[in-house]
């Protein structure tokens, strides 16, 4: 069962949390959320409104690196990992230890972040929201076309918004367990087929 963290923080986006959780339980990750910088220590209170409890409540607790790392979008939430010495340090962690990534919407400028402040910085292709597509594409990074709604460069997963969401998270699914497995998992949610 491959394991999957998603960080969360206060301004996260609650349907780009929720959802990678929701798809991945159902194709058998074990998922963990993680909190990060949370003002009151023990929920995150989310772009609007919406209270999240993670499952561990401070990404300084997190000794292993997971089979993927996942961070939301929420303009909030992304500039609270942008500032998060822990998150970037994990972001480095994964990429160097060969682990998938997966950002969404805003979340993407945590990689680019975290990138540029390594020892050795990389850069990929990549999408956001466009909202902070501007300051990606500044830091010389390879930006996708505004059609393409998650795109896939090496182990790394970015989507462009809550309205891609289930795309992001099933795209998740497709690249450490297969196609097939995509197909299990969305079948009977009612998806579009891919």
């Amino acid at each position: 069962m491959p394991s999957a963290v998603i960080l969360i923080a206060d301004g996260s986006e609650e349907v780009e949390f929720v959802t990678p959780y929701d798809v991945l339980v159902r194709a058998g990750f074990d998922v963990k959320s993680v909190g990060v910088d949370l003002n009151d220590g023990t929920q995150a209170i989310c772009s609007r409104g919406v209270r999240i409890t993670p499952d561990i409540l401070s990404i300084t607790e997190i000794r292993s690196t997971p089979d993927i790392l996942i961070l939301p979008g929420g303009a909030p939430g992304a500039a609270a990992f942008c500032k998060s010495g822990a998150t970037l340090e994990l972001i480095r962690r994964c990429r160097q230890e060969g682990k998938w990534m997966g950002f969404i919407c805003a979340g993407t400028t945590a990689l680019v972040e975290a990138a540029s402040g390594a020892a050795q910085p990389w850069k990929n292709r990549v999408t956001s929201h466009p909202s902070v597509k501007e300051q990606i594409v500044e830091k010389g990074w390879e930006y996708a076309s505004d059609g393409e709604r998650a795109v896939v460069d090496g182990k790394i997963i970015t989507s462009r918004g809550p309205g891609t969401a289930l795309l992001f998270a099933l795209t998740i699914v497709e690249c450490l367990l297969g196609k097939e497995k995509r197909e299990e998992v969305a079948r009977p949610m009612i998806c579009p087929k891919s």
